[in-house]
């Protein structure tokens, strides 16, 4: 074998090598990107529970808040009736005092 062919042949093997290398990078990258799918898929996920899940806690806050309005406010028109009704027997009884003393 001559020089020509031996510097062929290790031509070709480089070659064949760098072609190896490209394919094996190749391949990486597949499952890189695959990885990176899964990945991201797993993070939106999980995040989207997490969003539901927020929701539910604020939908069953907001019910609970509604709920303690409801019964504050029918608590405060109960003492605003009671506090008429004490006005009104105190400017009766004022009135009575005033007429009382009129006469």
């Amino acid at each position: 074998m001559n020089d020509s062919h031996m510097q062929e042949i290790l031509d070709l093997e480089r070659q064949k090598i760098a072609i190896q290398h490209s394919a094996a990078e190749a391949r990486m990258d597949v499952k890189i990107e695959a990885s990176e799918k899964r990945i991201i898929h797993a993070v939106t996920n999980a995040i989207t529970e997490a969003v539901v899940e927020l929701k539910k806690e604020i939908i069953g806050v907001r019910i609970e808040l509604k709920s303690e309005i409801a019964s504050v406010r029918t608590e405060l028109k109960s003492e605003i009736a009671d506090v008429r009704r004490e006005l009104r027997s105190d400017i009766a009884r004022l009135e009575r005092k005033i007429d009382c003393h009129a006469h």
